[in-house]
C-alpha cells in the first residue's frame, strides 16, 4: 500500500481495517454473551437469566481472546497463523458434514435421513481424523498424533500434506448417497411438503 498508493491512503486504510476488526469482535463478543445466557444456562437451568450471566459470558469471551492473542505468538512460533489455521479448520468442517447434505436436500428427493446422518457423522469424522493424525500442520501443533505414535503425522509424503477436505468431502458424499440407497426413503406425502413448487 505504501509504495502504491499515496501516504494518508494508508493511514485511511489501516482505520478502516480497525473499523473492520472492531465490529467482528464485537459481534463475536456478544454471540458469546448470549450463547452462555440463553444456549447454555437457561436450557440448563430452564428459568430466563438475567443479564448478568450475559455480560459475564461476554467478558470471559474477550479475556480467553485476549490470553490467546498475547500467549499464542510466545508459546508456539507459528501462533500468528492461529486466524488462517482456525479458519481453514471451521471451513473444512462445515464443507465435508454438511455440504452434501444441503445439496441433497435441495436437489434431490432420494436422501434419507439415515444418509444424511451417516454423511454427517463420516465427513466430521474423517475431517477431525485427518487433522489430527495426518495433516501435518495441524497434527505438529496438536500433539496428538505424537503422543499416541511418536510422530507427528502418521503418514509422510504426500499425504502429510493432503488437506482433509481432499479426503473427507468425498467419502462424505459417498457414505450419503450409499446409506441412502439402502435405508427406507422418506414419506411422499413429506416430499411433496418440501418440494412443493419445485420442479
Amino acid at each position: 500500500v505504501e509504495q502504491t498508493m499515496p501516504a494518508w491512503f494508508g493511514i485511511l486504510f489501516l482505520v478502516t481495517l480497525f473499523a473492520a476488526a472492531m465490529s467482528t469482535m464485537s459481534s463475536q463478543y456478544h454471540t458469546i454473551g448470549a450463547a452462555l445466557s440463553r444456549d447454555i444456562t437457561e436450557t440448563l437451568s430452564g428459568k430466563k437469566v438475567g443479564i448478568g450471566i450475559n455480560r459475564l459470558g461476554t467478558s470471559i469471551g474477550i479475556i480467553l481472546s485476549t490470553v490467546v492473542a498475547w500467549g499464542l505468538p510466545r508459546f508456539y512460533e507459528a501462533g500468528s497463523e492461529i486466524i488462517a489455521r482456525g479458519t481453514s479448520i471451521f471451513f473444512g468442517l462445515c464443507a465435508s458434514s454438511l455440504l452434501p447434505m444441503y445439496f441433497g436436500a435441495l436437489y434431490s428427493k432420494k436422501i434419507t435421513r439415515a444418509g444424511a446422518i451417516a454423511g454427517m457423522l463420516t465427513g466430521f469424522l474423517s475431517s477431525m481424523f485427518w487433522f489430527m493424525f495426518v495433516h501435518e500442520k495441524e497434527s505438529q501443533p496438536l500433539r496428538i498424533c505424537q503422543a499416541i505414535f511418536g510422530r507427528p503425522a502418521l503418514w509422510g509424503e504426500p499425504w502429510k500434506v493432503v488437506d482433509p477436505i481432499v479426503i473427507a468431502l468425498p467419502l462424505s458424499i459417498a457414505v450419503t448417497v450409499l446409506v441412502s440407497l439402502f435405508t427406507k426413503p422418506l414419506d411422499e406425502k413429506h416430499l411433496k411438503t418440501c418440494f412443493n413448487g419445485l420442479k
